[in-house]
C-alpha cells in the first residue's frame, strides 16, 4: 500500500518531462508528415507535370495527325477534282463523239433509205414495164386467136355457100334432063344418070369448116404489186431482211389496223433473222400493248420469249411463256410456252 503513493509521486513529478516529450514527439511526427507531405506534392508536380506533357506531346501528335489527315483529305479532293475535270472533258468528248457518229449514222440510214427507194422505184418500173410487155403480148395472143376465129368462120361460111351451090345445082340436074354428062380429071366424058349425079355431089367431101384451135400460151406468172404484204413477204423469203423491214416499216404507218399488225410481227421477224434479238423484242411489244386482242400477239409473245432466251435471259424467258399461258391459254403458244417450262 506504501508503494503506490511513491510511484503516484513519481508520476507526479515527472509528469513534465513527459509532457516535454510527447510534444516533441509530435512535433517529429507533425515534421515527418510535412515532409511525407511536401514529397507527396513534389511527386504529384512531377507526375502531373509528366502527365500533362505526355497529353500535350499526344495533343501535338494528333494534332500532327490531323494535319497530316488534312492535308491528305485536300490532295483527294484536289484529285477528285482533277479527276472530275478530267472526266468532265471526257464526258464532253464522248458526246460529241456520240453526236458525231449518231449524225453519221443517221445520214448513213438516211442514204440506205434513198438507195433503198430508188432501187424500190427502179423495181417498180420494171415491173410496170414487164406488166405493160405481157398486156401487149396478151393482147397480141388475142388479136392472133380472133384473127383464126374470124378466119375459120369466114372459111365455114364459104363452104357452106359452096355446099348449098352445089346441092341446088344437083337439084337442078336431076329434075331438069334424064341423064348428065359427068366430066372426070382425065376430061373422058361418061353419061351417068340424075340419081347418080346427086349421089355424087352428096359423096363430095366437104371443104374444111374450121381451123385447128391454137396451141395454148403459157402465161408468165403475175408480179407480185410492189408496197404490199405480199412484197414484203416475198423479200424476207429471198433472205433480203433489210429491204423487207424497210417495206413493212413503211406499211406499218400507212396500212389498216390489220396490215399494221402484220407489218410490225414481219418488222420483228426481219430483225429476229438478222439476230438483232434487243430490237426485235421491242416491235413484238408493240403488237402485245397495242393490239392485244390480235390473232398475232401470242405468236409475237412467243418470239418475244424465244428471243430473250438467244439473249441469254432465260429468267425474263420463262416469265414471258408463264404470261403467254396465263394471257393466252387457248392458243397454240400457249401449248408451246408449256413445253418449253417442262424441259427447263
Amino acid at each position: 500500500m506504501k508503494k503506490i503513493p511513491l510511484t503516484l509521486l513519481c508520476a507526479f513529478i515527472a509528469s513534465p518531462f513527459l509532457m516535454q516529450c510527447a510534444s516533441q514527439n509530435d512535433l517529429n511526427q507533425i515534421h515527418y508528415q510535412l515532409r511525407m507531405l511536401n514529397k507527396k506534392v513534389s511527386d504529384l508536380e512531377s507526375v502531373t507535370i509528366d502527365d500533362l506533357q505526355k497529353r500535350q506531346a499526344l495533343s501535338v501528335s494528333q494534332i500532327d495527325r490531323l494535319e497530316q489527315d488534312l492535308l491528305a483529305m485536300r490532295s483527294g479532293l484536289e484529285e477528285t477534282g482533277h479527276l472530275n475535270r478530267r472526266l468532265n472533258e471526257q464526258s464532253k468528248e464522248l458526246e460529241a463523239a456520240f453526236r458525231t457518229y449518231t449524225q453519221q449514222e443517221e445520214e448513213k440510214r438516211l442514204t440506205e433509205m434513198q438507195r433503198l427507194q430508188q432501187e424500190i422505184s427502179q423495181k417498180d418500173q420494171q415491173l410496170d414495164k414487164l406488166a405493160e410487155q405481157i398486156k401487149m403480148q396478151q393482147e397480141n395472143l388475142q388479136a392472133i386467136q380472133q384473127a383464126r376465129v374470124d378466119e375459120a368462120k369466114r372459111k365455114a361460111a364459104a363452104a357452106a355457100q359452096a355446099a348449098e351451090e352445089a346441092r341446088q345445082r344437083a337439084s337442078s340436074t336431076a329434075t331438069g334432063t334424064a341423064g348428065v354428062m359427068a366430066i372426070e380429071a382425065s376430061k373422058a366424058k361418061k353419061l351417068v344418070t340424075g340419081s347418080e349425079a346427086q349421089a355424087a355431089v352428096q359423096n363430095e367431101p366437104a371443104p374444111e369448116t374450121q381451123a385447128a384451135p391454137p396451141a395454148a400460151v403459157e402465161q408468165a406468172p403475175a408480179p407480185v404489186p410492189s408496197g404490199t404484204i405480199a412484197r414484203g413477204k416475198s423479200l424476207y423469203e429471198q433472205g433480203k431482211f433489210r429491204e423487207a423491214y424497210a417495206l413493212f416499216e413503211g406499211l406499218a404507218k400507212s396500212a389498216n389496223a390489220q396490215e399494221a399488225v402484220e407489218a410490225r410481227y414481219m418488222m420483228g421477224e426481219c430483225l429476229f433473222a438478222l439476230k438483232e434479238y434487243d430490237q426485235a423484242i421491242l416491235d413484238y411489244q408493240t403488237i402485245i400493248t397495242n393490239y392485244p386482242s390480235s390473232a398475232k400477239a401470242p405468236t409475237a409473245m412467243m418470239q418475244q420469249a424465244l428471243a430473250f432466251e438467244r439473249l441469254n435471259d432465260k429468267d425474263t424467258a420463262k416469265i414471258l411463256y408463264k404470261k403467254l399461258i396465263a394471257s393466252y391459254k387457248d392458243s397454240p403458244e400457249a401449248a408451246q410456252a408449256q413445253q418449253k417450262l417442262g424441259a427447263q
